[in-house]
């Protein structure tokens, strides 16, 4: 067995060699996958960020939504006040023309 680990290191035979590369190409490709997977995490958590962002946007949106329709309804409600009230208005109008008239047209001694 020893005689066998000093010709090792002294021989390069071209299996050897061959092997040498392999394990070259090899952990280059490692690397570059490596690389690709760090890349991909790094982006993966920017991507994150983003959608965490874009949540809370539209969560914001959302409450504003139904701030929005809850405004609407309320002026809805005081526009229908509102015409309640101007067509009272015009009847009160109406009356008190008419009372006018008649004290106008009453004889005035009577």
């Amino acid at each position: 067995m020893s005689g066998k680990k000093e010709k090792a290191p002294a021989e390069e035979t071209p299996e050897v060699a061959e092997l040498e590369q392999l394990l070259s190409a090899m952990e280059e490709r490692v690397a570059r996958v490596l690389s690709a997977a760090q890349a991909a995490a790094a982006e993966n958590a920017r991507l994150r960020g983003a959608l965490e962002e874009t949540a809370a946007e539209r969560d914001r949106l959302k409450a504003e939504l139904a701030d929005s329709r809850e405004g609407a309804v309320q002026v809805a409600e005081l526009n229908e006040r509102l015409s309640r009230l101007s067509a009272e208005r015009e009847e009160v109008r109406v009356r008190i023309e008419r009372l006018v008239k008649s004290l106008e047209e009453s004889p005035a001694g009577a």
